[in-house]
Protein backbone atom coordinates (compact mmCIF):
# COMPACT_ATOMS: atom_id res chain seq x y z
CA UNK A 1 0.00 0.00 0.00
CA UNK A 2 0.93 3.34 -0.90
CA UNK A 3 2.30 5.85 2.27
CA UNK A 4 0.38 8.71 2.38
CA UNK A 5 2.82 12.10 1.36
CA UNK A 6 2.40 15.67 2.30
CA UNK A 7 3.81 17.73 -0.73
CA UNK A 8 4.67 21.15 -1.26
CA UNK A 9 2.32 23.11 -3.43
CA UNK A 10 3.30 23.08 -6.86
CA UNK A 11 1.60 24.16 -9.94
CA UNK A 12 -0.28 22.14 -11.87
CA UNK A 13 0.74 19.14 -14.23
CA UNK A 14 1.74 19.78 -17.72
CA UNK A 15 -0.88 18.32 -20.27
CA UNK A 16 1.88 15.44 -21.48
CA UNK A 17 1.98 14.78 -17.74
CA UNK A 18 -1.50 14.26 -16.91
CA UNK A 19 -1.74 12.17 -20.35
CA UNK A 20 0.94 9.95 -18.74
CA UNK A 21 -0.93 9.75 -15.60
CA UNK A 22 -3.72 8.60 -17.28
CA UNK A 23 -2.28 6.12 -19.65
CA UNK A 24 -1.75 3.95 -16.49
CA UNK A 25 -5.48 3.43 -15.51
CA UNK A 26 -6.76 0.46 -17.19
CA UNK A 27 -10.69 0.62 -18.01
CA UNK A 28 -13.51 -1.35 -19.29
CA UNK A 29 -14.59 -0.31 -22.97
CA UNK A 30 -17.89 0.61 -23.55
CA UNK A 31 -19.45 1.42 -26.80
CA UNK A 32 -22.50 4.26 -26.01
CA UNK A 33 -25.20 3.86 -29.31
CA UNK A 34 -28.30 6.47 -29.67
CA UNK A 35 -30.91 7.72 -31.92
CA UNK A 36 -31.02 11.64 -32.80
CA UNK A 37 -32.67 13.41 -35.27
CA UNK A 38 -28.91 12.73 -37.63
CA UNK A 39 -29.84 9.38 -37.39
CA UNK A 40 -28.02 6.65 -35.46
CA UNK A 41 -24.73 7.33 -33.58
CA UNK A 42 -22.23 5.77 -31.48
CA UNK A 43 -19.06 6.67 -29.72
CA UNK A 44 -16.14 4.46 -27.81
CA UNK A 45 -15.71 5.05 -24.18
CA UNK A 46 -13.62 4.10 -21.18
CA UNK A 47 -15.29 5.94 -18.40
CA UNK A 48 -18.81 4.21 -17.29
CA UNK A 49 -19.07 3.86 -13.45
CA UNK A 50 -22.17 3.06 -11.65
CA UNK A 51 -23.57 5.81 -9.93
CA UNK A 52 -26.37 4.65 -7.63
CA UNK A 53 -28.41 1.32 -7.23
CA UNK A 54 -31.62 2.66 -5.99
CA UNK A 55 -32.40 4.33 -8.39
CA UNK A 56 -29.65 2.61 -10.95
CA UNK A 57 -27.63 5.15 -12.69
CA UNK A 58 -24.44 4.78 -14.10
CA UNK A 59 -22.54 7.80 -15.92
CA UNK A 60 -20.12 7.89 -18.77
CA UNK A 61 -17.84 10.71 -20.33
CA UNK A 62 -18.20 11.95 -24.27
CA UNK A 63 -16.32 14.56 -25.57
CA UNK A 64 -18.06 18.01 -26.02
CA UNK A 65 -18.21 18.01 -29.88
CA UNK A 66 -19.50 14.49 -30.01
CA UNK A 67 -22.27 13.08 -32.12
CA UNK A 68 -23.97 10.74 -29.86
CA UNK A 69 -23.50 13.29 -26.76
CA UNK A 70 -26.05 15.28 -29.08
CA UNK A 71 -28.20 12.53 -30.19
CA UNK A 72 -28.39 11.47 -26.56
CA UNK A 73 -29.54 14.93 -25.52
CA UNK A 74 -32.08 14.97 -28.18
CA UNK A 75 -33.53 11.24 -27.60
CA UNK A 76 -33.46 11.30 -23.78
CA UNK A 77 -32.56 7.49 -24.22
CA UNK A 78 -29.16 5.53 -25.32
CA UNK A 79 -27.55 2.60 -25.05
CA UNK A 80 -24.43 1.51 -23.07
CA UNK A 81 -22.27 -1.38 -24.77
CA UNK A 82 -20.05 -3.12 -22.29
CA UNK A 83 -17.76 -4.91 -24.96
CA UNK A 84 -16.47 -8.39 -24.65
CA UNK A 85 -13.01 -8.98 -25.28
CA UNK A 86 -13.72 -9.62 -29.40
CA UNK A 87 -14.71 -6.80 -30.25
CA UNK A 88 -11.94 -4.17 -30.20
CA UNK A 89 -12.85 -4.02 -33.76
CA UNK A 90 -16.19 -2.31 -32.88
CA UNK A 91 -14.33 -0.21 -30.08
CA UNK A 92 -11.75 0.85 -32.92
CA UNK A 93 -14.50 1.73 -35.19
CA UNK A 94 -16.33 3.43 -32.80
CA UNK A 95 -13.35 6.00 -31.43
CA UNK A 96 -12.69 7.37 -35.08
CA UNK A 97 -14.35 9.51 -37.47
CA UNK A 98 -16.08 10.11 -39.58
CA UNK A 99 -18.94 10.13 -36.39
CA UNK A 100 -22.51 9.35 -36.50
CA UNK A 101 -23.94 6.72 -38.12
CA UNK A 102 -21.20 5.93 -40.43
CA UNK A 103 -19.41 4.13 -37.41
CA UNK A 104 -21.95 1.63 -37.36
CA UNK A 105 -21.69 0.37 -40.91
CA UNK A 106 -20.73 -2.37 -42.42
CA UNK A 107 -19.79 -4.28 -38.94
CA UNK A 108 -18.88 -7.83 -38.57
CA UNK A 109 -21.96 -7.34 -36.16
CA UNK A 110 -25.65 -7.03 -36.47
CA UNK A 111 -26.79 -3.61 -35.50
CA UNK A 112 -30.32 -3.46 -34.97
CA UNK A 113 -32.94 -0.70 -32.66
CA UNK A 114 -34.10 -2.19 -29.32
CA UNK A 115 -35.32 -0.10 -26.54
CA UNK A 116 -35.20 3.40 -28.22
CA UNK A 117 -31.61 2.93 -28.91
CA UNK A 118 -29.11 0.87 -31.91
CA UNK A 119 -27.69 -1.91 -30.44
CA UNK A 120 -24.76 -4.00 -31.39
CA UNK A 121 -25.03 -7.64 -30.87
CA UNK A 122 -22.35 -9.50 -29.34
CA UNK A 123 -21.76 -6.71 -25.93
CA UNK A 124 -20.71 -8.61 -22.92
CA UNK A 125 -24.02 -6.42 -21.63
CA UNK A 126 -26.13 -3.47 -22.91
CA UNK A 127 -27.59 -1.36 -20.59
CA UNK A 128 -30.43 1.33 -21.60
CA UNK A 129 -30.60 4.55 -20.07
CA UNK A 130 -32.91 7.70 -20.35
CA UNK A 131 -30.73 10.45 -19.94
CA UNK A 132 -30.86 11.56 -15.93
CA UNK A 133 -28.79 14.91 -16.23
CA UNK A 134 -25.44 16.04 -17.73
CA UNK A 135 -22.43 18.27 -16.48
CA UNK A 136 -20.05 19.49 -18.87
CA UNK A 137 -16.30 19.59 -17.09
CA UNK A 138 -13.25 20.61 -19.17
CA UNK A 139 -13.26 19.32 -22.70
CA UNK A 140 -16.34 16.61 -21.80
CA UNK A 141 -19.50 15.97 -20.69
CA UNK A 142 -20.57 13.89 -18.23
CA UNK A 143 -23.44 12.28 -19.03
CA UNK A 144 -25.76 10.47 -16.02
CA UNK A 145 -28.00 7.40 -17.14
CA UNK A 146 -30.45 6.22 -15.41
CA UNK A 147 -30.68 2.14 -16.42
CA UNK A 148 -34.41 1.07 -17.37
CA UNK A 149 -33.94 -2.26 -18.75
CA UNK A 150 -30.45 -4.34 -19.11
CA UNK A 151 -28.95 -7.48 -20.82
CA UNK A 152 -25.50 -9.34 -19.39
CA UNK A 153 -24.09 -11.77 -20.75
CA UNK A 154 -21.41 -13.98 -20.44
CA UNK A 155 -17.45 -13.30 -21.43
CA UNK A 156 -14.29 -11.54 -20.38
CA UNK A 157 -14.36 -7.58 -21.24
CA UNK A 158 -11.95 -5.85 -23.50
CA UNK A 159 -9.72 -3.58 -21.66
CA UNK A 160 -7.81 -0.07 -22.21
CA UNK A 161 -4.68 0.35 -20.76
CA UNK A 162 -1.19 2.20 -21.94
CA UNK A 163 -3.12 3.26 -25.27
CA UNK A 164 -3.95 -0.08 -26.96
CA UNK A 165 -6.88 -2.57 -26.03
CA UNK A 166 -6.16 -5.69 -23.87
CA UNK A 167 -7.95 -8.66 -22.86
CA UNK A 168 -7.96 -9.89 -19.29
CA UNK A 169 -5.04 -13.02 -18.45
CA UNK A 170 -5.20 -15.66 -16.05
CA UNK A 171 -8.42 -15.44 -14.10
CA UNK A 172 -7.33 -14.39 -10.44
CA UNK A 173 -9.31 -16.97 -8.27
CA UNK A 174 -7.84 -19.79 -10.07
CA UNK A 175 -4.03 -18.17 -9.46
CA UNK A 176 -4.89 -17.65 -5.57
CA UNK A 177 -6.30 -21.35 -5.27
CA UNK A 178 -3.01 -22.49 -6.69
CA UNK A 179 -1.20 -20.74 -4.45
Amino acid sequence: MAQHRQTPASPAPSSEACRDYYRRMTAGVAVVTASGSAGWSASTVSTVTSVSLSPPVILCCLSRGSDTLVAIREAGRFAVHLLADHQHDVADRCSRRPGGSARLTDLRQEVRMVDGAPVISGALAVGWCDLHSTAEIGDHVVVYGQLVSVDAGHGRPLLWHDSSFRALGADLDALASKS
